[in-house]
């Protein structure tokens, strides 16, 4: 062994003792000096040392220097070892020598005996002066040493790349269930213990043992042979992974049943999860797969041909595959089978084509109308119009858009009675003659209508109203975002048709009647009349939850999300999806008095912005009170901000069928509610003036109950239903007592909320004869209800009172389940009762703080949440059980590509605002919440909606990630190219990475693609010398320089 150098050190060792004789004894600093005897007798063992060495090279020499040999005794080690390191006692005299030790002059330290290797078989040189033997060093990095146990094996990170290599390779081996299910055997539902105590054996049982039957040895000796067997041919048959034996299932069925679509689409949906959304080139692997899987399914029988959602996902796919021609004639091909369904999507190829700009959708438009004509379903006529409507006011035509709405609403609501009941051309040359006219329309200010019109004879027409084109001027000081700024804001206000008598230089501001008339239906039933208003309505920005689900005749295929939620792309929306603190993060700990103590955490409201359910599953008054305050209601003050609100109080006017048509006034109610419930219980006594009925007065108690006066509403409740004896077949009149018992129930009144429920039922007194009476009477209401809502009315009474009558909360939920389970698996009428069990719940256990297990309402809401994935009430319940759990995995398992289930817009926006539900954990989801929306541009259930484009470039411009927001939009713009308000993201957010040379080649793209533009690019540039005029070396962002510079400076020193 050799000593370690010290260049700083006199070149003399000897200082340091020799290894062989064991540890140092001196203790002084000065050592004796040797005399030249001594020198020899060194010099003698050296070179018996080197002879030893020759003589015996089988021998070993260990890691303290004993040796060992084979075939020999060796000499017991001593239990005091020698050690690999010394310290010098002795002082460097240079230390204290001025100039004697320069700086540079810096020790050299080797690894002693790096070759060695010790008993554990751990390379030598690992030791480390001053810590046990028990603890070596395992790594060396320029960074520094990893310390670890002696002997134990270093593990692979996650980050190594055998551990990739590991994690990719497929299964080999797998894990079979045993035949018994529990290793000790079961007595009734317990397992033996052994007792302490001695039990009598019997003694033929114990002489059995060694008596040994012949029969059952031959019996054993053969199953033993028949198990080795067994095993030996197990081993040479292939294992199939559970991938492979699910695919072997689906194939079976496919083989048994041919034309099973439902066993199709698992084969489909089993193969693509073996590609992941967010790997490379996964659309057009994803697509190839799906068309080979699909070819099969359409080719296995005639029947399978005519399935429409086969046919869709199938032309969709091959959208990415296939050559233009080719597609243009499958899709052909797929229109003469037939179906709204069919023709919506054919629409919606073409205007992701657009090739003939708005135009060509025009043509495509009269073309499916045309079709449509002559079928019954007048609500498939209203999808196509509503679609329509939507790509005009998203590509810049906002009057043609409105045009749109009022001249149908002119055709459908105000017309003359001479003209009632003639051939739809007909009415239409009537029309055009009011449209000429250019008197004030449905939804303008002092509008009298056609029938108004035609009866005065043309005299004595109103004016016009006035057209705004000018706009106040802007604080920007770039002239791109000073045009982006304009358009926009001209795109919100100016969106009613200008008049002749205008005075505006926009060709496309006015409108003629041969622009909408193609577009124009003819519709007949109050139904589809209703469905028109509610889309007018929703297209306004008045987003009404569950109306989109009621326009398809059937729900196996409905992706209408893709285009009527545009509502979520507003301001208000966006700054209410992502935090306003923005990602730095919140401190979870604090200092009191000098001791660490964690804060406490902070939640948002966990009904969010985001409102999805089906229809008429709340009310648009419902909500769920707490403390006071109203949560989770149809419209907020949030959600009418930036909305012009006497255009929609004139909707509400104008559209109204008369005194009876009470769920428009419910709906008139709730949004002059939204803006002020003193304003909306004025209008309410209005409209009860014209009609007292039952929905009418309803509606006026919940005003007051949201106006915090309980009072009051409890006068209404006594004088509609106790005074007056409101017949319980009436409709309405379940609601009405629901609503009261509920009011007083959550209030903290259950004695009078009792009294209500039995009231309810025709019975009085109390005791348990009278609570029998209650329920009998309860349920004979419920079968003989035929109306689902005012069924379901009953059902929440009947449960209400086993809570208040003293039972278990499971009582009441069986309730629920003994009607749930006769309701059909899919449709409004299951998913609002569903609401109302979970609902119930949660006001009892929750809001009232009665004792409940918090797993009854968890498991509910889980199996609730499979169901109905995209329900934003379910969604706050499973918020809600999660609050102060600690448990964040729950909630992050249902973010993201979780599930085999397919996510339509609204789970996938609700996914974004989740991430920022406890306050300072956004920043720590962000990868996630980028995953997820990365997917769902990707997904072809949602690729072409443009409000997932917008919220996910939103979302990377809050995260500072301008340039991968830059390469999103271009791709944005490529699956979206008639959506006017991402184009104009390039020149206001992102204007930091576009240089003058690619915004004028966006607004060019634009020109060319149709779009409408108000003002020319090159008109707001004039006089400006800036970008424009630099080439494309210049460097733009500037901006992004100085955000880079402050986010630097944000993270010193680490």
């Amino acid at each position: 062994m050799s000593a370690p150098s010290f260049s700083s050190f006199p070149p003399s060792f000897s200082s340091f003792p020799d290894l062989e004789a064991g540890p140092s004894t001196h203790t002084s600093d000065q050592l004796p000096k040797k005399s030249s005897r001594d020198k020899e007798t060194k010099r003698d063992k050296n070179k018996d040392k080197l002879k030893n060495k020759k003589r015996n090279r089988g021998q070993t020499k260990d890691a303290l220097g004993g040796k060992t040999g084979h075939g020999h005794d060796s000499k017991p080690v001593e239990k005091e070892q020698s050690r690999l390191y010394y310290s010098d006692r002795r002082g460097d005299p240079y230390n204290i020598e001025y100039g004697g030790l320069h700086a540079g002059d810096i020790p050299k330290y080797h690894i002693i005996d790096q070759a060695l290797k010790t008993s554990n078989d751990i390379k030598g040189g690992r030791s480390i002066l001053g810590l046990s033997r028990a603890w070596t060093a395992t790594h060396r990095s320029g960074k520094g040493v990893e310390v670890g146990p002696t002997g134990r094996r270093k593990m692979r990170s996650l980050t190594d790349s055998s551990s990739r290599a590991l994690l990719l390779a497929p299964p080999t081996r797998r894990i079979l269930q045993s035949g018994d299910s529990y290793k000790h055997h079961e007595v009734d539902g317990f397992l033996r213990l052994p007792s302490g105590r001695s039990q009598g054996v019997d003694l033929d049982s114990y002489r059995s043992i060694t008596a040994r039957d012949d029969a059952n040895s031959d019996s054993d000796t053969s199953g033993a042979s028949e198990q080795a067997s067994d095993d030996e041919t197990s081993d040479d048959e292939i294992s199939l992974s559970s991938y492979q034996e699910k695919l072997k299932s689906l194939e079976q069925k496919l083989d048994a049943e041919p034309t099973s679509i439902e066993t199709w689409l698992d084969v489909l949906s089993h193969t693509l999860s073996t590609i992941p959304l967010s790997s490379k080139n996964a659309t057009k692997a994803r697509s190839e797969i799906t068309v080979s899987i699909l070819a099969r399914a359409l080719a296995a029988d005639p029947k399978n041909g005519t399935s429409k959602i086969l046919r869709i996902r199938y032309l969709k796919a091959g959208e990415e595959v296939w050559h233009k021609s080719k597609v243009r004639a499958e899709w052909e091909e797929a229109l003469k089978v037939g179906g709204v369904e069919i023709w919506m999507e054919w629409i919606e190829w073409r205007i992701r084509k657009a090739g003939n700009g708005v135009d060509g959708i025009v043509e495509d438009a009269a073309r499916t109308l045309g079709v449509l004509r002559h079928q019954q379903d007048e609500l498939a006529k209203v999808r196509v119009f509503w679609r329509i409507a939507v790509v005009f006011q998203r590509a810049g035509f906002v009057e043609r858009a409105t045009a749109m709405f009022q001249a149908q609403a002119e055709l459908l609501f105000e017309i003359p009675q001479a003209v009632y009941g003639l051939p739809h051309e007909t009415q239409l040359e009537h029309l055009e003659d009011f449209w000429e006219s250019e008197a004030p329309r449905v939804g303008e200010v002092e509008s009298r209508g056609w029938a108004a019109w035609a009866a005065s004879r043309h005299e004595g027409e109103v004016p016009a109203p006035s057209y705004n084109s000018d706009t106040p001027p802007l604080g920007e000081l770039d002239p791109y975002r000073q045009w982006a700024s304009r358009e926009a804001r001209m795109d919100r206000s100016n969106f009613l048709p200008s008049r002749s008598s205008h005075n505006t230089d926009d060709p496309y501001s006015m409108i003629l009647f041969s622009d909408i008339r193609p577009l124009l239906i003819s519709l007949t039933s109050a139904t589809a009349k209703d469905a028109f208003r509610q889309a007018w309505l929703s297209y306004s920005g008045l987003h009404i939850p569950g109306f989109s689900l009621t326009l398809p005749t059937s729900n196996e295929i409905n992706w209408d999300d893709r285009w009527n939620m545009g509502h979520l792309t507003q301001r208000p929306y966006l700054d209410a999806l992502f935090p306003s603190d923005g990602i730095h993060d919140h401190l979870t700990t604090e200092a009191v008095a000098g001791v660490i103590v964690g804060r406490e955490k902070e939640y948002a409201n966990p009904f969010g912005p985001v409102k999805c359910w089906g229809h008429r599953v709340l009310g648009p008054l419902d909500g769920i009170f707490e403390k006071g305050k109203m949560k989770g209601a149809t419209w907020t003050n949030e959600n009418v901000e930036g909305l012009d609100h006497g255009f929609i109080r004139r909707l509400f006017t104008q559209l109204r069928l008369g005194a009876g048509d009470a769920d428009w006034d419910t709906l008139t109610l709730a949004f002059e509610a939204a803006l002020n419930v003193k304003a909306a219980l004025k209008h309410s006594r209005t409209l009860l003036s014209q009609n007292e009925s039952l929905a009418h007065w309803a509606a006026h108690a919940q005003l007051e109950v949201i106006r915090g006066r309980v009072d009051d509403a409890r006068k209404i409740y006594q004088t509609v239903l106790t005074a007056s004896n409101a017949a319980s077949n009436l409709p309405g009149t379940s609601s009405l007592w629901w609503n009261w018992a509920q009011m007083e129930w959550l209030n903290g009144g259950s004695a009078r909320a009792l009294q209500i429920v039995l009231r309810s039922a025709g019975v009085e007194g109390q005791g348990g004869v009278a609570t029998l009476r209650c329920k009998r009477g309860l349920d004979d209401a419920i079968k003989g209800e035929k109306a689902w809502k005012d069924r379901e009315g009953w059902i929440k009474l009947r449960a209400l009172l086993e809570l208040l009558t003293g039972a278990d909360v499971i009582s009441a939920l069986q309730v629920f389940d003994d009607h749930l389970f006769g309701e059909r698996k899919k449709g409004p009428c299951r998913e609002s009762l569903l609401v109302a069990c979970l609902l119930t719940i949660y006001q009892y256990g929750v809001l009232l703080k009665n004792p409940m297990a918090p797993a009854v309402l968890r498991q509910r809401v889980d199996k609730a949440m499979n169901e109905y994935p995209s329900n934003s009430i379910i969604l706050g319940l499973v918020l809600e059980g999660e609050r102060g759990q600690g448990v964040w995995g729950r909630v992050r398992g249902m973010l993201g590509e979780s599930g085999a289930k397919t996510k339509d817009v609204g789970r996938r926006v609700e996914e974004v605002w989740i991430a920022g539900w406890e306050r300072g954990r956004w920043s720590g989801e962000v990868e996630r919440t980028r995953s997820g929306l990365a997917g769902a541009v990707e997904s072809e259930r949602t690729r072409g909606s443009h409000v997932l484009w917008r919220v996910y470039i939103e979302f990377e411009i809050r995260t500072g990630q301008f340039q991968h927001a830059k390469k999103l939009l271009f791709r944005a713009i490529g699956e979206c190219p008639l959506v006017k308000d991402l184009y104009l993201l390039a020149f206001g957010p992102l204007r930091s990475v576009f240089n003058g040379q690619e915004l004028g080649g966006l607004a060019d793209t634009m020109a060319e693609r149709g779009l409408r533009l108000r003002t020319g690019l090159d008109e707001s540039l004039e006089g400006w010398k800036g970008e424009i005029e630099e080439g494309p070396d210049s460097d733009s962002g500037s901006d992004e320089i100085v955000d880079n510079a402050r986010e630097l400076r944000r993270l010193m020193p680490y």
